[in-house]
């Protein structure tokens, strides 16, 4: 299966082998089933060898589990506890995904969960494509706000004075001959946003990938502030038109406001 790969780009001072086996992690948080070390490797970029020791290392700490079988790898309970029972996502997420997966069905298209984390946009769950040509995103993916259809998203639903605060904050760089890198332009374009109720990513962050993104606000009734989250749908270019954007914005809008709603209702039963 060819897939169009969207790959984290990262930044300095990093630590590879921390680099290297969370994303490892990463791949196996999202594999559907079990996973052979080849394409593990292939999903990580990672050489065979290096797969295989970060792996004898993952497997100790009870992070990774081996098939004796088959000799493919899963995701271990200890990396469960730590994704969902942990994190403060964990209920975002759980809501989520029946409706990222029916986004998925009704569009073709791989259909992603993203939150703002300070000065970036994070992956938190991704449902891929059913097609053969298809973006592949990692959980936990970190993307610039300035040059995605999420990340855009959600700077555009922020309150003005936080927004404001936070674009000043922003390095704006240049991810392909298409990414805004103007403030003053990406003041105007998020201004825009805000009317038209979606963002889009015309190959901003890589060339030949188009997105569609709105934000996820909270429901009538709760408390008004920043954006829960954003919901977007990605593809190659060539599926994905900016007139194709435009038509499957209200079905995104629309999944937004039945994941607020959840959200309200999850809290108002748990108070």
């Amino acid at each position: 299966m060819k897939e169009t790969t969207s790959a984290p780009k990262r930044a300095r001072r990093s630590v590879q082998s921390v680099d290297r086996a969370l994303d490892l992690l990463e791949a196996l948080a999202t594999a559907d089933g079990e996973v052979a070390i080849t394409a593990l490797a292939t999903r990580t970029g990672l050489h065979v060898s290096t797969v295989h020791r970060l792996l004898a290392t993952l497997l100790k700490r009870g992070y990774v589990r081996q098939n004796p079988d088959t000799s493919r790898y899963y995701a271990g309970a200890k990396l469960a506890t730590l994704t969902e029972g942990r994190s403060r996502f964990g209920e975002l997420r759980l809501r989520a995904r029946p409706l990222l997966r029916a986004l998925t069905e009704a569009t073709r298209e791989t259909a992603n969960l993203v939150v703002l984390d300070d000065v970036q946009a994070v992956y938190i769950e991704t449902i891929p494509s059913p097609q053969v040509v298809r973006l592949f995103t990692t959980v936990g993916n970190r993307t610039p706000l300035h040059a995605t259809g999420a990340g855009k998203a959600l700077l555009a639903a922020l309150p003005p004075p936080r927004r404001d605060a936070l674009l000043e904050r922003v390095e704006l760089r240049a991810y392909t001959p298409h990414t805004i890198v103007d403030r003053a332009a990406l003041r105007r374009t998020l201004d825009d946003i805000r009317e038209r109720g979606y963002a889009i990513d015309d190959e901003e962050y890589d060339e030949g990938v188009r997105c569609v993104a709105v934000a996820v606000v909270p429901a009538r009734g709760s408390a008004v502030g920043a954006p829960i989250a954003a919901l977007s749908i990605s593809a190659p270019a060539s599926r994905l038109s900016r007139q194709r954007c435009g038509e499957l914005a209200p079905a995104l809008r629309r999944t937004a406001a039945d994941l607020a709603e959840a959200l309200r209702d999850q809290a108002g039963a748990a108070s």
